[in-house]
């Protein structure tokens, strides 16, 4: 098998080593009277860098995590720019601890694995700076969907990859690919396990959730990105918002999510664009972004989206929004992650005002037993305190079976409410009423189910 080993990297890693190993710094530190501990990365690269991704001068009022801080110099300066920070890496650096006692630093330091980074632990942060630790990473991707769950605003990460050598032509046209070294084939270290194309380094932002990824150098072998959370407004207009049906587990058909849980999420709605494709449309969960990976035209107008669903998104309530090209954004579709309600809140006896049927998949209340088909209802109710186990569904006559609902969420001012039909539902009209525990049938409405051909 023929060596991947690069021996110019192979040869400068070993020669950083063996300096740490005599005591070198890992970073050059500015102290205070001019003073300057020289370390293995120049000031001048180290504020190159920073240019280069632009990261702001003025950082107060922002909250900053710094991974993989080593010896400290990115954290100092975020500092210096007016940020309060946290710095975390896998080992402790006494350089750190030095530097932080000359500097007078408040900066928080942190000895942590990536596995333990989590907002629970850390909260969240306005900037993330992931700085030469992916490829020391055994699960890349997620390692990066842990800095999106840390990360409200922007990430800036810097990685290897193992194409730069590349003239750009050739590295543009390459796949997005992932080297896999097994022992200590990259800089003959053993806990360096993958380096990917440049072309593969965006990618994997992308899926890992982040919706904006802008490549802003590549050199040293290694490639730097900008990585957002936000839209930020992109592609709005003025046209007519789309209309969201149902925003739901593909797993469950509920708007349900588990944190555990590897899920997507399956959006139906309404929009009268001629075409549309995963470039043109985009999605927020509350303020941030989701990549859109698929979008499917479902005819007459309806359309599915399948997204990923975002790693970390704290436990309760929270809203989808969509729009598309050239349009405005779309009122909120509520959705939960964790356990939803549940319990008994007080009913008024009002029957619903039943006002629109459809399946879920459509907006007529056609069904013809497909396996993905729901029967959605939208009805008015004064009561605003309702529990989906509080309310039942009747198909048919008073002799049909009261059934259970699989979900219900309230709109601005008014409720959607989704079901299965009956397996056994014959062919024909037949018309769906809705009640409360506390109330009477509400009006009908009818829908037409057709045999399966």
């Amino acid at each position: 098998m023929q060596s991947r080993i690069d021996p110019l990297f192979h040869d400068l890693t070993q020669q950083q080593r063996e300096r740490i190993e005599q005591g070198a710094w890992y970073h050059s530190i500015e102290l205070p009277g001019g003073r300057l501990v020289n370390g293995l990365i120049p000031v001048d690269a180290l504020r190159g860098r920073f240019d280069a991704f632009g990261i702001p001068a003025g950082l107060r009022g922002k909250r900053v995590l710094d991974i993989g801080a080593a010896t400290g110099w990115c954290t100092f300066e975020l500092e210096r720019r007016g940020a309060q920070v946290v710095a975390v890496d896998c080992v402790e650096y006494e350089d750190f601890r030095v530097a932080h006692q000359l500097l007078n630093s408040r900066a928080e330091y942190l000895i942590l694995d990536m596995e333990e980074m989590t907002p629970e632990r850390l909260g969240r942060f306005d900037y993330v700076l992931f700085f030469g630790v992916l490829y020391h990473l055994r699960h890349p991707l997620l390692g990066l969907e842990r800095v999106l769950a840390l990360t409200t605003d922007t990430a800036f990460i810097e990685s290897f990859v193992c194409d730069a050598h590349l003239p750009e032509p050739d590295r543009a046209a390459n796949t997005a690919h992932l080297e896999f070294y097994e022992t200590d084939e990259l800089g003959g270290q053993i806990d360096n396990w993958f380096g990917p194309t440049a072309n593969c380094l965006t990618a994997l932002c992308r899926a890992a959730g982040f919706v904006r990824v802008e490549p802003r150098y590549i050199q040293d072998r290694r490639a730097g990105l900008v990585c957002h959370r936000s839209w930020n407004g992109d592609l709005q207009g003025f046209a007519p918002a789309p209309w969201v049906s149902a925003a739901v587990n593909n797993r469950t058909g509920q708007p349900v999510f588990d944190p555990a849980k590897d899920e997507y999420l399956c959006i139906y709605f309404k929009s009268d664009a001629p075409s549309l494709t995963r470039d043109t449309v985009r999605v927020e969960l509350d303020s941030s972004g989701i990549p859109v990976l698929k979008v499917t035209d479902l005819g007459r107008a309806q359309w599915q989206a399948n997204l990923k669903f975002p790693y970390g998104v704290p436990e309760g309530p929270h809203q989808i929004r969509l729009w598309t090209a050239g349009s405005t954004p779309g009122a909120g579709f509520p959705i939960t992650v964790g356990a939803p309600q549940t319990g008994r809140a007080e009913l008024d006896s009002t029957p619903p005002d039943l006002f629109q049927i459809s399946n879920g998949t459509s907006p007529e209340p056609i069904f013809y037993g497909h396996r993905n088909e729901q029967l959605v209802c939208w009805f008015r109710h004064p009561g605003r305190s309702i529990v989906k186990e509080q309310l039942r569904a009747r198909i048919g006559d008073e002799a049909a079976p009261e059934l259970e609902i699989a979900f219900l969420t309230p709109h601005a001012q008014d409720w959607q409410c989704s079901l299965r039909l009956p397996a056994d539902l014959p062919a024909g009209r037949h018309n769906v009423r809705l009640r409360t525990l506390a109330s009477t049938w509400s009006n009908p409405l009818p829908l037409t189910r057709y045999r399966q051909p």
